[in-house]
This record gives structure tokens, sequence and C-alpha cells, in this order.
């Protein structure tokens, strides 16, 4: 057996080249082999030292990858990697190979740009700044800001020693415009000093701060009806028919709280007392300390005043008319009720000569004897109610 191994080596190892080489001739013609640049692959910064700033002058490498065809249409720009290696960096500005990383075993890597790269490594460094909060625009008319209040009030700005050097400060830029309520809320505070761009390098702890602003409505206006508040009684027998402030309604200004309490606006009391007539009088409001009129202008309250009316009866002895010539008459009953109605006031003016009774006795022109209708003529303004008896008993005798 080992002989036959002696002699027969050689043609079996050229035996086994012989059909790899046709395996992959075979395969190379079914599947050649196709190669493509792919670009846009990000350079990533590996194991950069924590005490260090890394920035990488180059973003992004191309590369030539070789692959058989049918591999093309899996393949994927994420399937690569380009990273550098600053584990060992130093201060400065140095320039370090690039590597690029396939995650397919099927590709080949034939080049890629730049195959190497500039650093530039600088120290980290650490400052405290001071944070300010700048209120730009206004809050509306009738409310007001106070002194904003930022927690904490200073943070920890960290980054490239040349960065962090320029920086002079922190703000935090909020807009009164519009606000009617407090503010507090979370910003990140924007670093003063140093371009947008380097500002982007620089960390800051705490990443935000809290402000609070408070605003406050100092003043607020309402429009409210004005309400006479009347004390006392007008003049017996009047009544008040109406009350009619001038102006029926006013604006006020003041504290909101009490404003809000408020739905109308009462006078400070008016005395009506004796009133026999229509009044007008000079009013004055009763308000709150906090609250005033605005604009202000005179009150007039005008109490409107009437009469009320009522019954009066009076006992009242007729008078005999038409009488003829040296006649006399007797009357029976001798005086009767009158009730008459009106205004109380002329009613309590009326005295019994103001009230007009007569009997007539022409009928009885030739004497003797007849129930005759009593007849009223009543003062202006007042009507005739009633008349107790309505008729009396009248008898007409001559003279002797």
């Amino acid at each position: 057996m080992v002989s036959f191994l002696r002699a027969n080596l050689v043609w079996m190892l050229l035996s086994v080249v012989l059909s790899t080489a046709l395996w992959v001739f075979v395969t190379f013609k079914e599947d050649p082999e196709v190669s493509h640049t792919l670009d846009n692959i990000p350079i990533e910064v590996q194991d950069k030292p924590k005490t260090m700033d890394v920035q990488i002058e180059a973003n992004s490498a191309r590369i030539v990858v070789s692959a058989p065809d049918s591999v093309w249409s899996q393949l994927k720009p994420d399937k690569f990697r380009a990273v550098v290696d600053a584990s060992k960096v130093s201060p400065g500005l140095q320039e370090v190979p690039v590597k690029i990383i396939s995650s397919d075993p099927r590709v080949r890597i034939e080049s890629w740009q730049p195959s190497q790269v500039f650093l530039k490594v600088e120290p980290l460094r650490s400052t405290k700044v001071a944070v300010q909060v700048v209120l730009s625009g206004s809050v509306p008319f009738y409310y007001e800001s106070g002194a904003p209040r930022v927690t904490p009030s200073e943070i920890t700005v960290t980054g490239p020693e040349s960065v962090v050097d320029k920086v002079t400060g922190a703000v935090v830029t909020i807009s009164l415009d519009g606000a009617t309520k407090s503010i507090g809320q979370t910003f990140r505070p924007v670093i003063q000093g140093v371009p947008a761009t380097d500002a982007e390098r620089l960390t800051l702890n705490p990443d935000g701060v809290f402000v609070e602003v408070p605003i406050d409505q100092k003043l607020a206006y309402k429009t409210l009806p004005v309400q006479p508040q009347i004390v006392g009684h007008v003049a017996l027998g009047y009544q008040i028919i109406d009350i009619r402030p001038d102006p029926q309604t006013v604006t006020l200004v003041g504290n909101p709280q009490a404003l809000e309490q408020m739905s109308v606006v009462p006078t400070k009391p008016i005395d009506v007392s004796g009133a026999d007539g229509d009044r007008a009088y000079d009013a004055t409001l009763d308000l709150p300390p906090s609250v005033a009129m605005e604009p202000v202008q005179k009150i007039i309250v005008r109490v409107l005043v009437t009469t009320v009316n009522g019954t009066k009866t009076f006992l009242i002895s007729p008078q005999v008319i038409n009488l003829g010539q040296n006649q006399t008459y007797t009357i029976s009953p001798g005086a009767v009720n009158v009730t008459l109605a009106g205004p109380i006031p002329i009613l309590n003016r009326i005295q019994p000569s103001d009230i007009r009774v007569t009997v007539d006795a022409s009928s009885l022109a030739s004497g003797g004897q007849a129930s005759l209708n009593v007849q009223v003529k009543s003062p202006d303004l007042t009507t005739v109610q009633g008349v107790q008896p309505a008729k009396v008993s009248v008898t007409v005798s001559a003279v002797r």
C-alpha cells in the first residue's frame, strides 16, 4: 500500500489540482466575479481616550470591492465598516491608517480611499459657567412678569481645551410675547463665546436647566351695571315708580380677584326721605379698595316719584237748590257720606267745604215732599266713589 502511494502520489496530487482548477473555471464561467465601487462608507473612530477629544479629518471612505455577480444584489453599504484606531493617539495632529471590515466573507476588498486620515487630538477640559436668562418681548397689557429663577444656576461645560477656553457663558432666551401664565419649563442653554459648530463639540452637565418666570395679571377690566341703594321713605301718599342711574353701566379696573366676585356696582346709600316728586341725586359708587372706575365720571340717580291713589269719606250736609220764593225746606237725613277717590296728598288737603253736595228741589216748586237724588261735584283730580245715602227726603213749605 505504501509503495503504491509512493508510486502514484504525484499523479494523485496532479489530479486534485486539475479538478480544483476545473471547478474554479466552471464556477467563474457561470458566476463571474465583478468589481464595484461603494461610496460614503462612514469612518468610525474607535477606542478614543476618555481624556481626549478626537476629531477626524475625513468622514467617509470609498472602497472598491470584488464579489461574484450573484452576490451584489445582496450587498448593502452597511455590510462594510471603515474604522481607525485612536487608542494610542496623543495630543496634536497625527496620521493613522484606515481599516476596512466586511461582514460578508464572499467579497474581497480591492482598495480604498483614503487609506490614511489625520486625527486632531486635544485634551478635554471642564469649566463651570453661570446660566443667564434673557427675556424677550413682553407680556400682554395688564399683566406683569417677575424675575426669572433658574435651577441649577451653574452648569459644567466639557470639551476640547481650545473650545472650552473661549466659553464666556450660557444663556436661555425666553419669549414673553402673549404669555398670560407663569412659565415653568426645562431649556437647554446656548453656550456663548464660541461658534455654533464648536458648541456642538461641547457636553453640558446637566444638559438642561429649569427656568421659572412668574406672570401675574396686574389689572383687569370689567363692565357692570350700576345698582342704586335707596334708603328712607318718600312723603306720605307718594311712591317710587322708577329708579334710573345715569350711566346705567360703568367700567371698572383693578384687582382681578376682586372684580371676579362682582356682578353689579352698588352705590352708597341714597336717602329719599320726604321726596314728594321726581328727584336727581349725585351718587357715589361703593367700591372695594382695590377697584376703581375707569374713566372716572359723575353718577346721577334719578328717582321718579308719583302719588299714591286712595279714598276718603266726608260727612257733608247737602244744600237744596232751585227753591221757590218764600219757601223753606227740611232734609232727612241732614248729612250724607261722600267718598272721593284720588291721590292721597290731594285727598288729605280737601276740606268738606271744598265738596259741593246739592239736592235739586225744582220739582217741589209748589211745596210738598219727595225723595230726591244727592248730586256731588268733587274737586279737581278726584272722582266720586259713592254717596250714602244716595237720596234724601226733602219737604218744602211756604214761609208764613
